[in-house]
């Protein structure tokens, strides 16, 4: 990418970090008193734009109540990205042009959203998102296969380049892991903090309980629509009883995004999940003090209406 005259390449790793420190504070409530009222438990994630567009499109305050109020990694590192570039190289934050790579084609109406455009500049904080599958398409011919091996990327958060790391937890971002680790990380909790998930009616759907501090918590994965509904009608019915689920639209997370390059055999996946976790840490990487007004936002139920042509996103 340097090579076709991007200046800056910056890992999401740093916006999944901000979102998972801030979405522990979020679930403890710490820090968000006088921000913004408590989000309902089972606290949603909010990171997938399938999920959330569903959601608001379908769904009233019952379940909307429920969606953490944390911006997506994506929507953070808008902000984070177009900051430090023009602060770094003097120049308006408008003229700074922000691409995101994403295994998701629904990041595209994210990036569109009212509410991640930044309103003291006037311009959207996430300028143009590609799917991986159009990134490949554009970049695939150029770069080798271990790309992310032998790339190091720009920081938002240091001036020191780092090399390629996911968080662990999955492919779909970790949130339920990484959120029990930062809370765990708060209370000094001794050791490691042993997180297993058992799987349910489906392999898309898990849940775990773990005890920090002498308070149980109770989280769960749970992907495709089939899976969602059932968290929902439960939600409704007051017998959900887990703290935090992590919500996302694809059947097999995001690894198996609509966006993401087709696998000519789908049993692949299988291997690219282990490929991914081959390079995934459980090492936290503190993202430092941030108020988390300026990485908050909110969903609404958006109003039916009779003519396709007038949808809101």
């Amino acid at each position: 990418m340097r090579r076709d005259g991007y200046k800056y390449v910056f890992c999401s790793v740093e916006g999944s970090e901000v979102c998972h420190q801030l979405s522990a504070e979020e679930l403890l409530n710490s820090n968000f008193e006088e921000t913004i009222a408590p989000v309902k438990r089972p606290v949603l994630a909010s990171a997938c734009p399938g999920w959330i567009c569903y959601a608001e499109k379908t769904q009233g305050a019952a379940v909307l109540d429920h969606i953490s109020r944390i911006r997506s990694p994506q929507s953070i590192m808008g902000s984070l990205v177009k900051s430090h570039v023009s602060q770094r190289e003097k120049i308006p934050y408008s003229q700074v042009y922000h691409i995101s790579i994403m295994p998701c084609y629904d990041k595209k109406l994210e990036a569109s959203r009212a509410d991640f455009m930044s309103k003291e500049h006037n311009c959207p904080e996430t300028d143009l998102v590609l799917s991986t599958a159009e990134a490949f398409d554009l970049w695939g011919d150029k770069e080798s296969t271990d790309f992310c091996e032998n790339q190091r990327f720009d920081s938002v958060l240091t001036n020191n380049p780092f090399p390629f790391e996911t968080p662990s937890g999955g492919g779909s971002g970790g949130f339920a892991e990484r959120i029990l680790q930062h809370i765990a990380r708060t209370f000094n909790h001794p050791g490691t903090l042993e997180i297993s998930f058992k799987q349910l009616r489906n392999k898309d759907l898990l849940e775990a309980v773990v005890n920090i501090n002498d308070t149980e918590y109770r989280v769960a994965k749970a992907y495709g629509f089939r899976n969602i509904q059932n968290i929902i009608q439960k939600i409704k019915h007051k017998r959900c009883s887990y703290d935090y689920v992590e919500l996302m639209a694809c059947p097999g997370g995001c690894l198996n995004g609509g966006g993401q390059i087709k696998l000519e055999d789908p049993s692949e996946l299988t291997n690219v999940t282990s490929v991914y976790s081959a390079v995934s840490s459980d090492k936290l990487k503190p993202a430092g003090t941030f108020e988390p007004e300026p990485f908050l936002t909110s969903y609404k139920a958006i109003e039916k209406s009779a003519s396709a042509l007038s949808t809101q996103w």
